[in-house]
This record gives structure tokens, C-alpha cells and sequence, in this order.
């Protein structure tokens, strides 16, 4: 028998929904039409976070499993842009993007790294109890905002039938930032776990992306 608080169970459990929020839509792929090899391999992305997510938040939430839950995510968030990136810009456009985003991000990686413990509670952006965002969490924000922006920088080339897909994609993001403001220990009204809840609507998202997917490549 195992002692783990219950903040810590929920985020553990709802963490293999993020493992679930990648194999699915690799099954999903496999089964029906194929999707470009970019979009696999986000897929893949997902699955592994979702992994490190499980380390991290069910073995106690230390500096290395630490440094492996947030380095998948910002690595998950540059294959997602990478694979905008290429959908819908020319290479004098993409390529740039691509390195620049490469190198921030793993600047961030490095920093977090290289301070040790205590890099979580280093809020840049603090919300008192409530929580905050330490520098990977920013980075991970920037980085969804700039998919965002990628997509929308192109919408007139996304099939107009997907739009809502797109949107829905854009609502799930927001509603994903708003969450992960809270600390990863929060519980309010004996049943909203921030965190937890933000793995669940995560994992969802990627259903609906490779769904919005399936209907731009099919």
C-alpha cells in the first residue's frame, strides 16, 4: 500500500487521460485515414507527456520527473507548431519560426534544470494562494498561443466546413489556460482539482484535433 494525498491521486489518475489524448488518436489514425507524418508524430508527442505527467505527479513530484513533465510539454507544443508550420507556410516563414521556438524552448528547459528544486514555486506571474506561472508554464502558454496564432494566421486555407473544429479547438485552449493557473494542489467545493481537470480537458482536445484533422486531410 501506497500513501498519496488525494490532490496528487487526481492528478496521477487523469493523467493517463493525457496518455489516452495521444494513443487514441494514433488508434483512431491507424484505423480510418491516414493523417501526414507531422501529425503522428504530435500524436506521439502527447503520449509520451502524458508518460512523464504520470511520473511526475505519482512518484512524489520531484526535479527530474519534474524537468521530464515540463520539457515534454513544451517539446509537444514546438511539434505542434512545427506541424502548422509546415501545413500552411513556405519555407522562408517556417523554418525561421521553427529554430527560434526550438531555441527558447530549450533555453527554458535548461533554465529549469540548472536551478533545481524550488523551480515550480518561482511564480513570474503570481496569484497569491491561488497560484501562478513559474517560467516553463509561461513558455507553454506562449508556445499554445503561438499555434493559435498560426492557425488563425491561415485561416483563409483552412477548409470552411473544419472552421468550427478550429474554434472549438481555440475555446478548449482557453478554458486549459484557465485551469492551469491554480496549483497543482488546489481543491475548491470538495470536487474542482485544477490540474486534474486540466489533463481531462487537454486529453479531450486532442480528440477534437484529430478530428479537425481528419477532416482537413480527408
Amino acid at each position: 500500500m501506497v500513501d498519496i494525498t488525494a490532490v496528487d491521486l487526481a492528478n496521477t489518475i487523469t493523467a493517463f487521460a493525457t496518455i489516452l489524448g495521444g494513443l487514441i488518436p494514433l488508434l483512431l489514425t491507424a484505423f480510418t485515414r491516414p493523417q501526414p507524418r507531422r501529425w503522428i508524430v504530435v500524436y506521439w508527442g502527447m503520449l509520451i507527456t502524458g508518460i512523464a505527467t504520470v511520473w511526475y505527479h505519482g512518484y512524489g513530484e520531484g526535479v527530474w520527473a519534474g524537468l521530464a513533465d515540463g520539457g515534454t510539454n513544451l517539446l509537444l507544443a514546438w511539434l505542434l507548431q512545427v506541424a502548422v508550420l509546415w501545413d500552411y507556410y513556405p519555407p522562408k516563414v517556417r523554418i525561421p519560426v521553427a529554430i527560434t521556438s526550438a531555441v527558447v524552448n530549450s533555453a527554458v528547459i535548461l533554465w529549469r534544470a540548472l536551478y533545481g528544486p524550488g523551480f515550480t514555486s518561482f511564480y513570474l506571474i503570481s496569484l497569491g494562494t491561488f497560484g501562478g506561472f513559474h517560467p516553463m508554464e509561461i513558455m507553454l502558454i506562449l508556445d499554445c498561443i503561438a499555434i493559435v496564432a498560426l492557425f488563425f494566421g491561415s485561416l483563409g486555407k483552412v477548409p470552411p466546413l473544419t472552421r468550427p473544429l478550429l474554434y472549438l479547438l481555440t475555446i478548449i485552449f482557453f478554458v486549459g489556460a484557465l485551469l492551469a493557473t491554480a496549483s497543482n494542489q488546489r481543491i475548491d467545493f470538495h470536487i474542482i482539482c485544477y490540474h486534474a481537470l486540466w489533463h481531462v480537458v487537454g486529453a479531450f482536445g486532442f480528440i477534437v484535433l484529430w478530428a479537425f484533422n481528419r477532416e482537413r486531410f480527408g
